[in-house]
């Protein structure tokens, strides 16, 4: 999982790595393993005359004629643009992008990589960092997703004497669109041109992916794979009634806090337009001269991934024009109903001890749907308490690249304030249950500390198979539901027979986002 940002203007900015950064910045929440923004800016010369220029320069003057930057390195934004003037003066022009990464999903060494020397790998890694850099033609690439025939593919193009240069499977991708975009004549349409290109890549590369492209004196393109399981959002940015800048993001708060307006006519909860999205199957491009071309490549087959709604997006953006915040209250709505009809022995007894009921929302991202609870049950006289502090300075949890990276972190990740839960019954609201980590910690923790009970209501599904699609769970064994049923779940996690654990339910995500089930992505959580 990812985050990627975009933008192309109609005149050179010297503040367009900033905004680009800064727009990384509000979607760390995808990834703090490494960051990175590329460039283009344009050049004063004719493209002959850059030809001719570029052939007489000498020595490191031959940079002047290079459009192209790049500042990228392993950690958060902050830590990657710790020197924020520098890098601004240096990432001008008026083409940017750039991606947040969270680490393991889609970084792969091939057997014939692994041979290769410790300097040669080490160069690997640098390069493994997006934006990903075809230099020669200057052409640079960001995405969101994971390539499922990576290996197929760089296999092909050593058989052809192109080695593998990075150990980022995004590097499939990028060569894909250049040997489709290079191999056709120079002289055609620039549309039908990438259009081919992205409809090439559509074709050969398998997999789950939203991409942005800048190619020098083409443009900036936007594409997403038929699924749709990313998002990829656009705004534009006007004087007067002409647009001026054109931006794409993973998220809508990165457009929103960078100042870029919605297109559409139907308008969010605010009053504000809302941003349009590349639909699935889709390119857009914007050229080096400003014009936005639309073409649907592939038919669409929306399966988009409710793991964003719940975990991944930050609860201030939109999803399908609702906000992610009001989605996850909605979530624990439809759950709460549901445990009171389903349950009424167990929810008679919360009425009964209301006096003794906590609900305590695991920070950050159940937050929304927690307080939907308290609200739902002030009038009950359950009390709200954020008794589960999260350490500031950790990562997420579930973004940690071994079980025993997710084991250590796990020690310091929470600290439950006694005073708010001694004696008390408490109801826990969590995201998901991914591999079980920290709620079998806290669930001890609680007990340790002289919580009389336990309920654990969890916004998402139970999580019983792999994902293939940029989220790193990748096999049956790792996953806490797998194989198991509810009783024997409960018991893993230290729950007692008067406790309970409420799972979401496939038709609840559905009626909150306001997708079709069938336009939902369900391979995690589908029963085999």
């Amino acid at each position: 999982m990812c985050g990627i940002f975009g933008v192309i203007s109609s005149k050179d900015r010297p503040e367009l790595g900033a905004i680009v950064a800064s727009a990384l910045n509000q979607m760390q929440n995808r990834g703090d393993y490494s960051a990175g923004v590329a460039t283009i800016r344009k050049l004063k010369f004719s493209r002959k005359e850059y030809r001719r220029l570029r052939a007489i320069a000498v020595s490191h003057t031959l940079e002047d004629f290079n459009p192209f930057e790049v500042v990228r390195g392993v950690g958060k934004v902050s830590d990657v643009f710790k020197d924020k003037e520098a890098e601004a003066q240096k990432l001008k022009g008026f083409m940017g992008i750039g991606q947040v990464r969270y680490p393991t999903a889609g970084y792969t060494f091939l057997q014939e990589a692994e041979q290769l020397c410790e300097a040669e790998k080490e160069k690997m890694k640098v390069e493994s960092i997006q934006p990903l850099i075809a230099p020669f033609y200057k052409v640079s690439m960001v995405h969101n997703g994971d390539v499922h025939n990576f290996k197929e593919i760089i296999e092909q193009f050593a058989s052809q004497g192109l080695r593998q240069a990075t150990n980022n499977d995004l590097e499939a991708i990028l060569k894909v669109f250049n040997q489709e975009f290079f191999g056709q004549p120079e002289n055609t349409e620039v549309v039908e041109r990438v259009g081919k290109s992205v409809k090439g890549v559509l074709e050969r590369v398998k997999g789950t992916y939203s991409v942005l492209t800048m190619v020098n004196n083409v443009g900036l393109v936007a594409f997403r794979d038929p699924r749709g399981r990313r998002p990829l959002f656009f705004g534009v940015n006007k004087e007067g009634d002409k647009v001026i800048d054109y931006a794409f993001s993973s998220e809508t708060v990165a457009l929103e806090k960078m100042l870029f307006k919605g297109t559409k006519e139907k308008k969010y909860v605010t009053g504000k337009s809302a941003y349009d999205e590349v639909k699935p199957g889709e390119l857009i491009l914007i050229t080096k001269d400003f014009e936005m071309h639309r073409r649907q490549i592939v038919e669409p087959q929306l399966f988009f991934c409710p793991f964003e709604a719940s975990y991944f997006m930050r609860a201030s953006s939109f999803i399908n024009d609702k906000r992610v915040k009001t989605i996850r209250r909605e979530l624990l709505d439809l759950m709460w109903k549901r445990f009171e009809a389903e349950r009424p022995e167990k929810y008679q007894h919360l009425i009964e001890n209301k006096d003794k009921v906590v609900i305590a929302p695991v920070p950050r991202t159940a937050e929304s749907a927690a307080i939907e609870l308290a609200n739902k049950s002030r009038a009950l006289g359950f009390s709200y308490e954020n008794a589960i502090e999260k350490n500031p300075f950790s990562s997420r949890i579930f973004m940690q690249p071994t079980q025993k990276h997710r084991d250590l972190q796990t020690i310091d990740e929470h600290y439950i304030y006694e005073e708010d839960v001694k004696d008390k019954i408490v109801i826990v609201v969590d995201d998901s249950i991914v591999r079980g980590t920290t709620l079998k910690h806290d669930v001890k923790y609680f007990r340790d500390i002289g919580a009389s009970q336990v309920h654990l209501f969890i916004t998402f599904p139970e999580i019983r198979n792999p994902c293939m699609h940029a989220i790193d769970f990748h096999t049956n064994k790792e996953l806490f539901a797998y194989g198991k049923s509810l009783e024997q779940m409960k018991q893993e996690l230290g729950l007692r027979e008067n406790e309970s654990l409420v799972y979401t339910r496939p038709e609840e995500l559905s009626k909150a986002i306001g997708l079709e089930k069938q336009n939902l992505c369900d391979e995690c959580y589908k029963i085999m």
